[in-house]
């Protein structure tokens, strides 16, 4: 019950962070096509980031491994499948403060390159990446339909009903080859 109490202020607070934070306009038809610096936030649940791989391969052909940068916590690196390739940005419980929102230090280290498009990869909400995501200042910032999702993407992405996370990053892959 403490944890939904400190999940709800936390979501507040970024609301309300984030309350002026206007975005440019985008065209996404071709946002996608023309980025050439993604920033993709891995799941932050292990179920969801043990289905990632088809992603991270599609994101590495479609924009250069070299470029993508990879945030993901630090207790869901094993479960991740081979991401040697990507520059990665870890953090953990210890970098987010009591509303589970990221420290000044974990802000810095994602704000210290720019990008033209950010990947939130949670099904579910994860206010962490979220935020970071949002911070990230990416014109297009591309997340699922859940929960307080309004606030932190600029476009998100309705997937079918479907308890297989392998299926919904299907989905959004589909989504994305099309811009």
């Amino acid at each position: 019950m403490l944890e939904n109490l400190r999940l709800r202020v936390g979501t507040s607070y970024a609301r309300f962070h984030f309350r002026s934070s206007g975005d440019p306009i985008v065209r996404f038809t071709e946002a996608i096509s023309v980025a050439k610096q993604p920033i993709v936030f891995l799941p932050e649940f292990p179920e969801e980031a043990s289905a990632v791989e088809m992603v991270l391969k599609f994101f590495a052909q479609r924009f250069h491994s070299s470029k993508v940068m990879l945030v993901a916590r630090k207790e869901i690196l094993s479960r991740l499948p081979e991401h040697r390739s990507f520059p990665l940005i870890t953090f953990s419980a210890e970098e987010l403060n009591a509303w589970y929102l990221p420290t000044s230090d974990l802000l810095r280290k994602v704000k210290k390159s720019t990008f033209d498009v950010a990947f939130d990869l949670n099904i579910r909400f994860a206010l962490p990446s979220s935020f970071l995501c949002r911070s990230s200042q990416a014109p297009l910032r591309i997340g699922f339909v859940k929960p307080n999702a309004d606030s932190f993407y600029n476009f998100q992405v309705q997937t079918g009903p479907s308890n297989n996370c392998s299926q919904v990053y299907s989905q959004l892959l589909k989504c994305i080859e099309m811009f």
